[in-house]
């Protein structure tokens, strides 16, 4: 699986998305945008990321979902994904499986507290751009269940500007540590 700058996407096994500024010179090839227009586009950035948070922890779904991209591709380990593990991931594909698999089957019923910190952030092009998240979160699942996970990791994310508007078009979401206690 590729991206739509053609690097292959995190997933069970794939590598941390590689950022221009790690490449030689004569590699990158950094958005011809001036100074001024970039800071504009990563703040429209970090404003789409607290948006993200915000409205999946009030649960305001129709909000939440408008922020992905119609294509996007969600995913998440269920365990920590360090030094070569295996993070044990799932993953949907596009608003509307989101909408029925994550939302009415795992975010709704939960109490949640989702923190993000730290970007790297990169403009790609007028209308691409790529970054990972340093996240902390708490899920207080309501159900029969009965637990709270806690777990601390980084959000590796690509996004697309459509219509005047950045879109998320993938999310994978690693793991760090994760606590895990029954009530």
């Amino acid at each position: 699986d590729t991206g739509p700058t053609g690097d292959r996407q995190a997933g069970a096994g794939a590598p941390d998305p590689v950022f221009v500024s790690d490449l030689p010179p004569y590699q990158r090839q950094e958005s011809p945008m001036d100074a001024t227009q970039k800071l504009v586009e990563l703040e429209a950035l970090k404003q789409l990321k607290a948006s993200y948070f915000y409205f999946m922890d009030t649960k305001q779904w129709d909000s939440w979902l408008a922020l992905f991209a119609a294509d996007v591709t969600l995913s998440w380990d269920t365990e920590v994904s360090t030094r070569g593990r295996d993070g044990g991931t799932n993953s949907f594909s596009g608003r509307e499986a989101i909408a029925e698999h994550v939302v009415k089957g795992i975010l709704d019923p939960a109490t949640t507290v989702h923190q993000g910190h730290t970007p790297l952030l990169e403009i790609l092009s007028e209308t691409e751009a790529r970054g990972i998240w340093a996240m902390e979160d708490i899920v207080y699942a309501n159900s029969h269940r009965r637990s709270v996970v806690h777990g601390w990791g980084h959000y590796h994310e690509t996004y697309r500007k459509e219509d005047g508007a950045w879109k998320i078009t993938s999310l994978h979401l690693t793991r760090l540590l994760l606590m895990d206690s029954k009530l």
